[in-house]
């Protein structure tokens, strides 16, 4: 019996599918725990914002959107990416999951260069740059730390290190820390661009 998520892969032990619904039970904890911290931030820029008659300020610029929105799609695409390399791995098609992984994270890294843009050029307004420079810049420590652990994959897997059975938790976890990264972005992102 093979287990379906490695289908060209042995079937996992009894113990080893212990461990891995632990794994991704602990990952789901953690993962809820740390988005209901991207909502807290989401409610206190919605409570910040109602003690003013608009928003932003009266005598502050609205943001533009548009390098922002394009970085937000090229975000959703890098964690379609990042989970098409995992089906790639799980089929064993390694150079496949190689050339999509390091485009993931490209895109990543992109993504971190152009909100870094938007923190360092938005003008200094009091409460609305403040909100949004600890919003983002709470976001792109998580973007790259994750984006850190994927580049530690990715030189394990260009150094031969084999990710297989049980093995390739290190890059399903990853993924889904990535899409978590994908998730809280579009929280914020519909905070401080579209609402």
């Amino acid at each position: 019996m093979t287990d379906p998520l490695t289908p060209s892969q042995p079937a996992l032990t009894r113990d080893e599918r212990i461990a891995l619904a632990n794994r991704r039970f602990g990952l789901l904890i953690f993962q809820v725990s740390w988005i209901l911290v991207f909502v807290l931030f989401f409610v206190v820029n919605l409570q910040i914002r109602a003690n003013f008659p608009s928003w932003p300020p009266p005598g502050v610029p609205a943001l533009n959107a548009l390098l922002p929105t394009i970085a937000t799609v090229a975000l959703i695409a890098s964690g379609l990416l990042a989970g098409r390399a995992l089906t790639a791995l799980r089929a064993g098609r390694r150079e496949a999951f190689l050339k999509q992984w390091r485009t993931a994270l490209a895109i990543g890294i992109a993504f971190v260069i152009v909100m870094a843009y938007e923190w360092i050029a938005i003008p200094f307004s009091e409460q609305f740059s403040t909100l949004f420079r600890v919003m983002t810049a709470f976001h792109a420590v998580h973007a790259l730390v994750i984006a850190a652990l994927m580049w530690h994959i990715l030189r394990r897997a260009g150094d031969g290190v084999s990710y297989g059975v049980g093995a390739d938790w290190a890059v399903e976890g990853t993924v889904k820390l990535w899409y978590f990264v994908v998730a809280a972005w579009l929280l914020f992102y519909s905070v401080l661009y579209v609402i």
